[in-house]
């Protein structure tokens, strides 16, 4: 098992008593939904606050600027994400064909993908500036969960005999239509068929490994 990268602290960010955990997961919230709406230089702390339901001293208490709280409505996002990931995998207890089919699930799961969430994902890679924050802080997650694809392709390959296949081309693919099928949340929102994206992400696999895997 890989070990789960540490998330870079956020500057700025004030002592964890002084806020409740509720109000800033409220705020988190909020910043979520308002990155969605306006994007990140759209976002300002009074449209979260207002958002929020809290005042705008409440927000600037836990978050001491606007760029601390992107950070962390992006690390909150980002953190959903590997958790519920890392969950699927051990929930597998070590057959890579029941954890590459929980990844699915995991990546289309309404609440992980949710679309304003899917936004923020994209906010952060849409600006030159925010880009940067993302390489800083997300990228080692985003290392270790392709690493985690490699090796469980690289599994079903040695043990199937599928020696044709490339475990890091095979495991590319794959994430690579998890990552269209979230550029289509991005677009339909909550018209997003998903029980049309598992079968499709299903087909991809049933084309590699026909025999633990079934396409429609």
């Amino acid at each position: 098992m890989i070990a789960v990268p540490k998330l870079a602290k956020l500057p700025g960010r004030r002592s964890e008593g002084m806020v409740s955990a509720r109000t800033e997961a409220a705020i988190l919230k909020a910043a979520i939904s308002i990155i969605a709406r306006h994007s990140l230089s759209g976002t300002t702390i009074q449209l979260v606050a207002r958002a929020a339901n809290v005042a705008v001293g409440t927000v600037i208490l836990r978050f001491a600027n606007k760029d601390a709280l992107l950070a962390a409505a992006m690390q909150s996002v980002a953190l959903e994400f590997e958790q519920a990931r890392r969950r699927a995998i051990d929930g597998a207890q070590g057959n890579a064909s029941a954890a590459l089919s929980a990844l699915i699930d995991v990546s289309l799961d309404p609440e992980v993908s949710d679309p304003a969430k899917v936004a923020v994902w994209y906010a952060f890679w849409g600006e030159a500036r925010a880009r940067l924050v993302y390489m800083e802080r997300i990228s080692a997650l985003d290392h270790a969960y392709q690493l985690d694809l490699e090796r469980l392709c690289g599994e079903l390959i040695a043990n199937g005999d599928y020696r044709h296949l490339d475990a890091e081309a095979v495991a590319m693919g794959f994430a690579g239509i998890l990552e269209w099928q979230w550029q289509e949340i991005l677009v339909s929102g909550a018209a997003f068929d998903r029980q049309h994206a598992r079968r499709v992400a299903h087909a991809y696999l049933a084309g590699s490994f026909p025999r633990e895997f079934h396409g429609p």
